[in-house]
């Protein structure tokens, strides 16, 4: 663990202020005053006709509907509205794809080491405080990251009559989309004038049956405090990823600041559980689940199997493989690529999961009869049939037209070039309707060519495999070829584009100038191929969008249609917004025997010795030098039944008195299939326990600043 010496202030300048100003408390009070009694929203429990149905929706629960009644039955649990308030204010969503909470008064904030990484290789320097860890000694060697941002929910309105104002039941799906559109613009503009310093945010729910405005604290000034070494917070590497029984300590510290100062968050945090929690005990994370797709009809989900999921995964195993094989090449890389390296791993594996999923008959039979059961129910009642009863119709219309559009939407593109982005700038620069989209489109032009100094040999490699991918699933006739290949191999294309003078601001200039009257000279090979290809692109994007406002709309059906038949007592799919899962700590069956509820000490060290040492199964040197200071029955990892998805990493997990008792960092690979089809039997979530973390402060990374602000001792 390397510690940080007097930082230079000048390489970290001030925080911006959020919107203009300081965020008060007094703006969080008058925003919390709108959130519902929660005695007007009791959760009845699910009939048992829903039961039977096997829906399956899982329990990614909202705070604005909470299943009290279930929770009351399943658990013997009341919470009051105090402790839903706690918990949600605690809970922190954490940059753009992760989760975290405040564990102090004074602003200290826990996620996962792997949500930090990109962060940490922005200040590091010169050091690889990715690898060898980092421990801030005194608040002045805590370390800016830039653009980081944590959000805090702190209010909401229901806004479903002001998005569906002006559409009429006869509308079409183009104008429902457009009136859609223009309400929601207009409802973020009322909330930032109503409701300066917060950033709001309109989030459907039900795929758009319910929409609810999310008032959202912004922390932009978040600086980090601690994190170990990569080989800790992911011992075991990509092998041991998605699966269990677990050895990683994957946890970090960071701090958000206000006016330069910890902000104050004495009011709503998480205190620190010693001791950690027991196997059976009820216990609940809060995060920000990104995306689950539940409500997806039969024919759509086999449209995802069949189309979607083949492609995007080859897409991933080569993004992987175009990486690894440039570490091979130029080994001073690997620091570069690491952690993106990394993020791929992580991508690859759980989409592999995903799709295992569908293709799992079983999983698709399950989701095949509960849709029969919905789809019964709605035709046994005359007015629903006559209002809900073409949806799935329509929807297996769109999944028919997805199929047979993915291969052109996936590949009538640059292929990630951005000499041929800037080409495509500049022709619409050329075709522009008025001046304002020809400046628009010339000045987009000259901004990312300013960038477009070489073109680095991952570009050239990544955008030869776009192309013998796009070979593969395009047809031989396919125009898009043809128009972007003309007569050039597609070596040949590529060599020619890292010829380019596009980023010659003078030559751009006098082509965007004379671009009506004259396409020969510089560039004019670019420019030509994107001339070519500009039409496809754009009947390609005008079918997606169609596309997509056909979904939006029949998928908004298919979630009232479900409030018509089952009420409020299911959650809906995750949106990347706050939400609570409850479950317990619990092991599992897997290859002929049982999970332990939790992991250990002696695990770590004895899978050390199994591998001889050998990575990603190597403890790191400190962690060796300082063995015996380990106590070696202290628990590292558990399992839980919580329903989590990507973007719960990071999640706290609480018991029901509100302490921490573990940090969500992975799933099972059994969990993986839940993002389509909800399984509780052998599903888990896997966190990290508080009290492998406590030692790991404690005894390897002497944190005792840390440790005492953690367990409410120091000053």
């Amino acid at each position: 663990m390397r510690r940080a010496g007097r930082l230079d202030a000048s390489r970290y300048p001030p925080a911006p202020v959020h919107a203009g100003r300081p965020i008060h408390d007094e703006t969080i009070a008058m925003t919390q005053t709108r959130w519902p009694a929660l005695t007007l929203l009791a959760v009845t429990l699910a009939s048992s006709a829903f039961a039977q149905e096997k829906l399956e929706l899982g329990k990614m629960w909202t705070f604005e509907r909470p299943p009290l009644a279930y929770l009351k039955q399943e658990y013997g649990f009341a919470p009051d509205a105090a402790w839903f308030d706690r918990l949600r204010l605690a809970s922190i969503r954490f940059g753009r794809g992760c989760s975290s909470s405040f564990v102090s008064p004074k602003g200290l904030i826990m996620t996962n080491h792997h949500c930090v990484r990109d962060g940490i290789t922005k200040v590091q320097g010169g050091n690889d405080w990715v690898k060898d860890g980092y421990y801030a000694k005194s608040l002045e060697d805590e370390v800016r990251v830039p653009e980081l941002t944590v959000q805090q929910f702190v209010g909401r309105e229901d806004v479903t009559a002001r998005m569906n104002e002006g559409i009429a039941p006869g509308d079409d799906d183009a104008t429902v989309a457009t009136r859609r559109a223009a309400n929601q613009a207009a409802i973020l503009a009322k909330a930032q004038q109503d409701h300066a310093g917060l950033q709001p945010q309109v989030v459907a729910l039900f795929q758009g049956a319910i929409y609810e405005l999310y008032l959202y604290r912004v922390f932009d000034d978040v600086r980090l405090v601690c994190s170990p070494h990569l080989q800790t917070s992911h011992f075991g590497g990509d092998p041991d990823n998605f699966c269990y029984p677990r050895y990683a300590l994957d946890f970090s510290f960071l701090r958000a600041y206000v006016d330069g100062q910890p902000a104050d968050t004495s009011a709503n945090y998480f205190r620190w559980c010693t001791g950690g929690v027991k196997e059976g005990e009820l216990v609940f994370t809060t995060g920000n689940p990104g995306t689950t797709k539940r409500l997806l009809t039969h024919a759509q989900m086999e449209y995802m199997r069949d189309a979607w999921h083949p492609m995007q995964q080859e897409l991933i195993d080569s993004r992987l493989r175009i990486r690894k094989e440039l570490v091979a090449k130029e080994p001073a890389l690997e620091r570069t690529l690491r952690a993106e390296i990394l993020s791929i791993e992580n991508s690859q594996k759980a989409l592999r999961g995903y799709w295992d999923g569908l293709l799992d008959p079983s999983l698709m039979e399950q989701k095949v009869a509960a849709e029969a059961a919905f789809r019964a129910r709605i035709d046994a009642d005359p007015e629903l049939k006559a209002k809900f009863g073409d949806v799935w119709d329509k929807l297996a219309q769109v999944a028919a037209r997805r199929r047979a559009f993915e291969a052109k939407q996936r590949f009538h593109s640059t292929g990630g070039h951005p000499v041929l982005a800037v080409a495509l700038d500049v022709v619409r620069a050329g075709q522009a309707a008025t001046p304002e989209l020809r400046e628009a489109a010339a000045k987009r032009a000259r901004e990312n060519a300013a960038a477009l100094q070489s073109i680095a040999p991952l570009t050239r490699t990544e955008f030869l495999d776009h192309l013998a991918r796009a070979k593969r699933w395009l047809p031989g006739d396919d125009p898009w070829l043809a128009a972007l290949l003309g007569e050039h191999t597609p070596e040949q294309l590529a060599d020619l584009l890292a010829r380019s003078t596009l980023s010659d601001r003078a030559a751009l200039d006098d082509v965007i100038r004379r671009l009506s009257t004259i396409w020969s000279g510089p560039m004019a090979i670019e420019l030509a191929i994107a001339l070519r290809i500009l039409p496809l692109l754009e009947a390609n994007a005008k079918e997606a969008q169609e596309l997509q406002r056909i979904e939006e709309t029949q998928g908004a059906r298919i979630g009232q249609a479900l409030f018509a038949a089952y009420g409020t007592s299911v959650s809906p799919d995750a949106t990347f917004t706050l939400r609570f899962s409850d479950g317990v700590v619990k092991g599992y069956p897997y290859n002929g025997t049982i999970a332990p509820p939790m992991t250990s000490f002696y695990g770590l060290y004895a899978r050390h010795t199994e591998f001889g040492g050998h990575h990603p199964f190597d403890v790191a040197p400190v962690w060796l030098e300082r063995k015996d200071r380990i106590d070696m029955t202290r628990p590292m990892d558990l399992v839980s039944t919580n329903d989590i998805i990507g973007g719960n990493s990071g999640s706290p997990l609480v018991n029901a008195n509100l302490e921490v008792v573990g940090l969500v960092f992975d799933g099972n690979i059994e969990m993986l299939p839940n993002r389509y089809v909800y399984r509780g039997e052998i599903p888990r979530s896997v966190s990290v326990h508080v009290d492998g973390i406590m030692e790991a402060l404690k005894k390897v990374y002497d944190a005792e600043r840390l440790v005492q602000e953690l367990l409410g001792t120091g000053r």
